[in-house]
């Protein structure tokens, strides 16, 4: 081979690998509905799994990688975070506590106000005082 031609194909695989390099940087994280779903949950079995065994709860729901968490409950409150952003806190039958579910809002639900029964699907981060969920979407049923 000439040295014109590894040239070429030097920069033809640099052009390959800097087009994959920057797909992969700016793809951004998976949907939860994009993803299946590892368990099924209600609120108060979620927040009491957390309170009994929090390491257990947090093998099962959380994991050694993202996983989607399916929880059904009933809707206490729903707070805006910000312009864009809204928490969502399910009932638990605990006053001091519930399952916070951050939502983008165009992924809520339309209809959604406090005393709504809802399905979410979400990834579970863990519990702080409450479950935290993260990157929220509504399941239409």
């Amino acid at each position: 081979m000439n040295k014109k031609t590894v040239l070429l194909l030097a920069i033809a695989a640099m052009v390959l690998a800097g087009g994959y390099a920057w797909s992969e940087y700016s793809r951004g994280a998976a949907k939860a509905s994009e993803m299946p779903v590892a368990a099924t949950v209600t609120a108060e079995s979620l927040m009491e799994a957390f309170t009994n065994d929090e390491a257990s709860a947090t093998a099962r729901y959380v994991g050694a990688s993202e996983q989607v968490v399916q929880v059904k409950g009933t809707i206490r409150s729903m707070d805006p975070v910000g312009a864009d952003r809204t928490n969502v806190i399910l009932e638990t039958g605990n006053d001091l506590a519930g399952v916070v579910c951050e939502f983008a809002n165009s992924d809520l639900g339309a209809d959604w106000r406090s005393g709504s029964s809802v399905t979410i699907n979400g990834f579970c981060t863990g519990m702080l005082l409450d479950v935290v969920m993260v990157r929220c979407t509504a399941v239409e049923l």
